[in-house]
């Protein structure tokens, strides 16, 4: 058969053969050794995180159940010393109305019954004027007690009644007052005093191990402290803790304290409330003490892991070496840089979606309508950030004035239009790590303005200025004429915590100002360049 005979086509070994396909390129060897090795890593390692949440809840409802159990211990041993001394001072009042009436043998049997009592204790008598009758008062009162609030109480009309910790007149140290009404004919006849010293409460804590920055208390039923171990340097309130709003309805439970109102530690507390003495016996355990042994063989197994998990690496891309023996053109490294420049943008142009997809879903969740409003306004402030950053021909810094301006309508277009906003904002560049947390900064202050300080369709104005300074800082001022607030007064929410947080990551420093019906202004100050 002649040539001809084949057509009009190419001789057979002029024909080049196909490129591979893109899926035959992705599934060499080499890819696939690589692919299969971090496939095992992010196995590993998200067995190993959901092994570490499994392990923290856990070691937390560990916490919570002991630190229950100690305060109904605690609870039990105060209910007997405190309802013993209520006992002896209501068997007191009924065989005398002033403090002259007291036989020596009354005192006497007091003394016998408050001396089988596990802490130090003193029994006194007072007039109605507050002086220590006879001359001797309990130890570590003053001779006169008219100035107690427990003695004021008393002479008000209450019968009996429980101090918060006071200090011994004598020595300074921790003690609290039982204190009940005498009455005369004529009226307020005095009063019959025990003191217990607070120590009272590490007899109470050794038992229990509770381990290191654990502590045990008692408390009023307005918050204040009775008396506590390790001792606090003066009585504290706890009346904002959840044990006096959420819980107030409840005789014994636990709950979680972020922080302690007298040493700022994060704790599990249990409680328990005693019948009849108004007192509220708690026990807590130290969170960090609580999660010691948790992290610590988290540290020890990530010892283990780490190791592992380098040398499967390594070796993988060993392997990965040893199957590619072709070499790298300049070609080639001209092609890598411009499909890692295309790369790049893709990175960002997915991770604005994948923001954009989140805000979604976040919508669709059911959680209050403002938490989705903060939480979305947040989200789109990260979102523009890879959305600027994506059309920019710049992927080192980002120029902040066109960001900064949309952000800005953004959250004016979902807010009050009682409000305008006036903005003087340079067109400066900024490092694009420092691009987002500036963003979320404005976007948590200007938000915060339209949502705080202009109420009921209040008109005002927000004010927003970024210029640069002489010594290459830049500084950020959002001013509003709204109704202010008090700066000292803790936030509700996690705004103030996020803008301390930004502004350390900024490098920066920040300062809010305010005055009620005055206004506020903040300003942040942090450095152009790393």
């Amino acid at each position: 058969m002649s040539e001809a005979s084949l057509g009009t086509g190419a001789p057979a070994d002029m024909i080049a053969p196909a490129p591979p396909s893109a899926w035959r390129r992705v599934r060499t060897p080499a890819n696939i050794v690589i692919a299969i090795s971090a496939g095992l890593i992010v196995v590993i390692f998200a067995i190993f995180a959901v092994l570490c949440v499994q392990g923290y809840a856990s070691t937390l409802e560990q916490a919570r159940l002991k630190a229950q159990s100690a305060a109904d211990v605690v609870a039990e041993e105060a209910e007997w010393m405190l309802g013993g001394s209520k006992a002896l001072l209501m068997h007191l009042a009924t065989v005398a109305t002033v403090p002259a009436d007291v036989t020596d043998t009354d005192r006497a049997n007091i003394d016998t019954a408050l001396k089988a009592l596990p802490v130090a204790t003193s029994f006194g008598l007072y007039d109605a004027t507050g002086a220590a009758f006879g001359g001797a008062g309990a130890a570590g009162l003053p001779a006169s007690i008219g100035e107690l609030e427990v003695f004021k109480a008393l002479a008000a009309g209450m019968d009996f009644a429980i101090s918060r910790q006071i200090e011994d007149a004598a020595t300074g140290a921790p003690l609290f007052v039982l204190a009940k009404r005498l009455t005369a004919p004529e009226g307020f006849g005095g009063a019959a005093v025990i003191t217990i010293s607070g120590t009272v409460m590490q007899e109470l804590w050794t038992p229990q191990q509770l381990g290191a920055g654990s502590t045990v208390g008692l408390l009023l039923p307005d918050g204040w402290l009775i008396a506590r171990y390790p001792a606090a340097s003066q009585a504290a309130n706890s009346s904002q803790q959840p044990l006096f709003t959420t819980l107030a309805g409840q005789n014994a439970g636990t709950y979680y304290s972020p922080r302690s109102p007298v040493d700022g530690v994060a704790r599990m507390v249990g409680f328990r409330r005693l019948p009849g003495l108004g007192v509220i016996a708690i026990a807590s355990v130290s969170e960090d003490a609580a999660l010691a042994g948790l992290w610590s063989a988290i540290v020890t197994v990530l010892w283990l892991m780490c190791p592992i998990a380098i040398a499967l690496f390594i070796g993988s891309l060993v392997t990965a070496s040893i199957l590619r023996k072709s070499a790298r053109t300049q070609a080639n490294l001209a092609a890598a840089l411009a499909h890692n420049e295309t790369l790049f943008r893709e990175i960002h142009h997915r991770v604005k979606n994948n923001l954009q997809s989140v805000s979604s879903l976040l919508q669709m969740q059911p959680i209050p309508r403002e938490i989705k409003a903060d939480m979305g306004q947040r989200i789109a402030a990260m979102s523009a950030v890879h959305e600027h950053i994506y059309r920019s021909t710049n992927f080192d810094t980002v120029r902040v004035q066109n960001y900064l301006t949309t952000l800005i309508e953004n959250i004016r277009a979902g807010s009050s239009p009682s409000v305008r906003v006036v903005e003087d904002i340079e067109d400066l560049e900024v490092d694009k790590d420092a691009a987002t947390p500036l963003g979320l900064i404005i976007n948590e202050v200007v938000a915060n303005a339209f949502k705080h300080a202009f109420p009921q369709g209040r008109e005002g104005t927000i004010r927003v200025s970024l210029v640069r300074l002489a010594d290459g800082r830049a500084e950020l001022a959002v001013a509003d004429d709204g109704i202010g607030f008090d700066p000292a007064q803790p936030g509700k929410g996690i705004g103030r915590r996020l803008i301390r947080a930004l502004t350390s990551q900024l490098g920066g420093e920040s300062e809010f100002t305010s005055e009620p019906g005055l206004g506020s202004r903040f300003v942040l100050v942090f450095p152009l360049a790393k």
